[in-house]
């Protein structure tokens, strides 16, 4: 498949690269780790990498396209870390001549032609590495150093499964192309101090259900006050991960619109199947949803309590 897929990306002058909603770095980095391999391969194509990118890491990695529904009928669709087609951010994806999906999240819709889907690989950028590499393709560090963000974002700098003998090989061939790692984690987790008066606000708020299911749940409101929105009280999930007794901890983080992020990690049950019951998906110890009011979050904890209790 990493043949065919790249096979196919040979046959088009012109692509144009897709990710999910609210894009995170797997997501931003593989749109612009693959639009930069790609180029760095064949220099006469036009590529683009279209969507909300990654703003914070801008300056740094690069920014978005912006590109007219012309060109977009012209051009092959290629849809990076979504999983389903409602996720993929700019639907206009389906105007494309073909779609090419390249995924690792657990498969909940079919839609590529081809389909390039490893469950196996702890990001996306992985396995658009390995793709790469089966085609003896050229790994420059325009390319390398967002592929090697969306590696360890996903994996939670090589914390969270999968992780495999060829997850770290991979991280030092992305390293070898010379790209500043420490650049990038100066930037990935330099600290803002509206983000230090969020994790205040997590702590003292956080409660747990009868099952020990760690939670939180983000008003509007509440988020207004601290200069914060949905999206960056969402990115704060893993503030508390790991407390004695939590199978599983979740966020809910209400926007202005009343559209509600869902965050779902664990350690030991699938929260997968609950992501999905309610419209989402990803991975079984990290995935997400969204709800259409605040008040369903109480349902979402149900289910929860019900999959940690084995029913």
């Amino acid at each position: 498949m990493y043949k065919t897929v790249w096979n196919k990306i040979k046959e088009f002058d012109s692509i144009v690269i897709y990710g999910h909603v609210n894009p995170d770095g797997d997501c931003y980095g593989s749109q612009l780790g693959l639009k930069k391999a790609i180029l760095d391969n064949f220099e006469n194509k036009k590529v683009y990498a279209v969507g909300s990118g990654y703003p914070r890491l801008s300056s740094l990695i690069g920014t978005m396209d912006e590109v007219d529904d012309e060109t977009i009928k012209n051009s092959l669709s290629i849809v990076v870390d979504t999983s389903n087609q409602d996720r993929v951010e700019d639907q206009r994806y389906k105007l494309g001549l073909d779609v090419i999906k390249i995924d690792h999240h657990l498969p909940q819709e079919h839609f590529g032609n081809p389909e390039l889907l490893e469950t196996s690989r702890c990001s996306c950028t992985e396995l658009i590495c390995v793709m790469l590499l089966a085609n003896e393709a050229k790994i420059t560090s325009k390319a390398a150093l967002p592929l090697f963000l969306g590696l360890v974002t996903d994996s939670g700098r090589f914390l969270y499964q999968p992780i495999s003998k060829q997850t770290y090989e991979i991280a030092g061939v992305l390293s070898d192309t010379g790209i500043d790692c420490n650049a990038l984690y100066d930037a990935l987790y330099e600290v803002d101090e509206k983000i230090l008066r969020l994790k205040g606000y997590i702590y003292v708020n956080y409660k747990k259900t009868k099952e020990n299911i760690a939670y939180l749940v983000c008003p509007k409101e509440d988020l207004r006050k601290l200069g914060c929105d949905f999206n960056l009280a969402a990115s704060q999930v893993n503030a508390i991960a790991n407390i004695k007794g939590c199978p599983a901890w979740v966020f809910f983080s209400e926007s202005e619109s009343g559209l509600v992020r869902v965050e779902f990690r664990s350690k030991d049950i699938n929260v997968q199947t609950v992501a999905a019951k309610f419209g989402g998906g990803g991975h079984i110890h990290a995935s997400g949803c969204r709800l259409d009011a605040l008040e369903d979050y109480k349902y979402v904890l149900d289910s929860l309590d019900k999959l940690a209790r084995g029913e």
